[in-house]
């Protein structure tokens, strides 16, 4: 694969925007690291590797006040269509996965085997021809409003 597409700070603010409804506050240097998780220095083509380094940062050092949770499904699950895979579960269970997760019932790496599958049909925001990354994470927050609504508790 080649033309890796990543998430910038700002899309991932621009996430818990959406997935809140508000503006909250965020540590900037957490949400810098945090975005860094996507990237695999030297061999950076582990999708779902690095999607669980994503997937993990946000959830185990949260840079937002709230919705930190939410926002971890929708940038991983963004990320990982960006670069050629679906989503392979349900809203519900969806929700369950981060949820056990957050709680250390689960690993990072576990969760994204769980969540995604590879998909030559994936919506591939950002690369040539395809849709916009923000349209991509419209896409992930409106097919996945259940898996939302569950995180919402607490988050």
């Amino acid at each position: 694969m080649s033309g890796m597409q990543y998430l910038t700070t700002h899309d991932i603010v621009w996430i818990n925007n959406s997935v809140t409804g508000t503006t909250a506050d965020y540590n900037y240097v957490t949400l810098e690291a945090a975005m860094a998780g996507q990237y695999s220095y030297g061999q950076s083509q582990d999708v779902p590797g690095q999607a669980a380094n994503l997937l993990k940062r946000i959830i185990t050092a949260p840079p937002f006040t709230t919705g930190n949770r939410r926002t971890a499904l929708i940038a991983a699950l963004t990320f990982l269509n960006a670069n050629g895979y679906t989503t392979s579960v349900t809203d519900v269970e969806a929700a369950s996965i981060v949820s056990k997760l957050a709680s250390g019932e689960t690993t990072p790496q576990q969760a994204i085997a769980a969540l995604c599958a590879p998909d030559s049909a994936a919506l591939h925001g950002g690369l040539s021809g395809a849709i916009s990354l923000r349209k991509l994470i419209s896409h992930e927050c409106n097919a996945h409003s259940e898996a939302l609504s569950l995180l919402a508790a607490g988050d």
